[in-house]
């Protein structure tokens, strides 16, 4: 049994009106900031409160505003040789999960006068990134507090996970307000994308009883939210509450791994330029299909987080029970159900299999799989 190390660098707030906190995050480390963030978002409501709580702090800010849903590892690079020739002490990320991954690879790369491809493809030692603050412009990411990052390799158009020493958040913010301008469909797949991690961190073979713990939690909070969530969209309590539930499964991921389904979401992404949210939600399904087959005793153990009285029944039965009152609680309507909806066809799933397979979260699924069977259930999601 591994031993159990349990290590948080971030400060996290997690509360409405968190980012007036901006100023107290930043100041230790300096006063010249770059924010690397979607062009998408550069004319967005809460862009616009971010730079004004900035220039508010007397702070002084350099905006690179390029990354897009066809971003590479050039970006990075870009962006990275910005930040040294101004000087940047501290780089922040503000968006969804590629903006924050790339803004964390900036905060890497402008720390490292080598190049950046030796920090993918290298154990090198520990290096001294910028120092790195991370504003969630949506309710997940499973990198937040961790020291990892995923980019699209501009030399073959694979997603690499980085993994870099130090790298993780000296601090995130967690402020609801920013998230008012989400839709009610990208709000409620967003939600099911935490749901995905925290399903999926509970199978992990890292998992451990601290990770289990909040991965139940996280669940538990989703199931209860997503009736109101759904009925009550502008209520802001729910934007709370589904921020407390990413920010769980985010701090259970410090310790597990995501999986399956979240692999397959983001290759998707990259693929075929669709959202990787959306897509979590359509694997939902077939990724709890996948647990009952191997780790059915874990389904299982989900019965009393959902009211599930399942007291004598064998394990499969009772994860066979956990399954339907899952599916039952889940049940999301207007999102799309079948990946063919999203425009994909299966004469591309096998390539979408390939690369899912060289992704390091499956070295950590509760049992060894092929590219077949990745290729058997994406089919079956088609």
């Amino acid at each position: 049994m591994e031993d159990l190390i349990f290590n948080i660098h971030s400060r996290v707030y997690c509360s409405f009106g968190s980012l007036q906190r901006l100023k107290e995050l930043v100041r230790p480390y300096g006063h010249r900031l770059l924010i690397v963030t979607e062009k998408v978002l550069i004319d967005s409501e809460p862009f616009k409160k971010i730079k004004a709580e900035i220039q508010k702090s007397d702070l002084d800010l350099i905006t690179f505003a390029e990354i897009t849903s066809s971003s590479t590892t050039h970006s990075i690079e870009k962006a990275s040789e910005i930040a040294r020739v101004s000087r940047i002490q501290v780089v922040l990320g503000f968006g969804g999960i590629r903006a924050l991954s790339a803004a964390k690879a900036v905060a890497v790369a402008s720390g490292y006068k080598g190049n950046f491809y030796n920090i993918m493809s290298t154990d090198l030692p520990d290096l001294a990134p910028l120092p790195y603050i991370e504003i969630a412009g949506t309710f997940r990411n499973p990198f937040m507090l961790s020291n990892e990052f995923i980019v699209p390799d501009a030399r073959n158009g694979s997603l690499q996970v980085v993994s870099v020493n130090n790298s993780s958040p000296g601090g995130v913010i967690i402020d609801p307000s920013l998230f008012m301008d989400i839709s009610k469909q990208y709000r409620i797949a967003t939600l099911m994308d935490i749901f995905l991690e925290a399903v999926e961190g509970y199978f992990s073979i890292k998992s451990n009883f601290i990770s289990d713990t909040l991965f139940l939690k996280t669940i538990s909070m989703i199931v209860n939210l997503l009736p109101s969530i759904i009925e009550d969209t502008e209520n802001p309590e729910n934007l709370l509450g589904a921020s407390n539930a990413g920010f769980a499964a985010a701090l259970g991921l410090t310790i597990s791994s995501t999986g399956l389904g979240t692999a397959c979401a983001a290759e998707i992404n990259k693929q075929f330029k669709v959202s990787r949210a959306i897509t979590a939600t359509i694997l939902l399904p077939y990724v709890l299909e996948y647990g009952l087959r191997v780790c059915p005793e874990k389904i299982a153990r989900m019965g009393p987080i959902l009211g599930e009285d399942i007291s004598g029944l064998s394990i499969i039965s009772a994860a066979d029970r956990i399954i339907e009152s899952l599916r039952l609680s889940i049940g999301v309507r207007h999102l799309p159900v079948r990946l063919s909806e999203l425009g994909i066809k299966k004469g591309h799933l096998l390539a979408v299999a390939e690369q899912v397979y060289k992704l390091p979260m499956i070295k950590y699924l509760p049992s060894r799989i092929t590219i077949e069977e990745i290729y058997t259930l994406l089919k079956d999601a088609l």
